[in-house]
């Protein structure tokens, strides 16, 4: 995979994901939603700043002519019929709304499991380390076999890879970075 559009990646998750695809040399294209939360939006600029400091990464408005590897929308109600072939990723708590949406056909749901990260202060028992789940969405995308597969939905398994402890010192030290944002909500 050399190329990736990500649609909605205003979301910590999706932002983790970007990180983790310019990481293994992949050229990321994003087009972020619209917010009227200011928090959201100095989070979005602070961690946009981040970001756009890596030749890789580019926020777009639209998607243009631009072809891409793969696609993947953050599921919250965006229009699914603009993008070819997408893989929508649902958080598992909006599974139920997901199932209710009217679809185009072409795209796949990754069911994504619980998780947390800075944006959640305590860890949740049975949920997963945001950068785990990111490491392993990306495996399941670099996968050749996933678009051969005639399943519309796919639950993506994750391995803990960082431990609790691991997780609440990377939590610390991400907040410490931010700030800036966390100091002042």
């Amino acid at each position: 995979m050399e190329s990736t559009l990500i649609v909605g990646a205003d979301e910590f998750f999706g932002l983790s994901l970007c990180e983790r695809m310019m990481d293994e040399g992949i050229h990321v294209d994003v087009i972020l939603a619209e917010t009227e939360d200011e928090m959201r939006q100095m989070y979005l600029e602070e961690r946009l700043m981040w970001l756009g400091r890596n030749g890789l990464f580019r926020q777009l408005e639209r998607i243009g002519d631009q072809k891409y590897d793969t696609i993947c929308i953050q599921f919250d109600g965006l229009p699914l019929d603009q993008y070819d072939s997408p893989y929508v990723l649902v958080y598992e708590q909006d599974r139920t709304e997901w199932g209710k949406m009217k679809k185009s056909g072409s795209e796949k749901a990754v069911i994504l499991p619980k998780m947390y990260g800075p944006w959640k202060e305590e860890t949740e028992e049975d949920g997963f380390y945001t950068d785990d789940v990111a490491d392993e969405l990306l495996r399941f995308l670099l996968e050749p076999s996933r678009d051969k597969s005639n399943n519309q939905i796919f639950n993506l398994q994750v391995t803990q890879k960082t431990s609790k402890e691991e997780a609440k010192t990377k939590i610390v030290e991400w907040k410490r970075q931010f700030s800036s944002i966390f100091d002042k909500y």
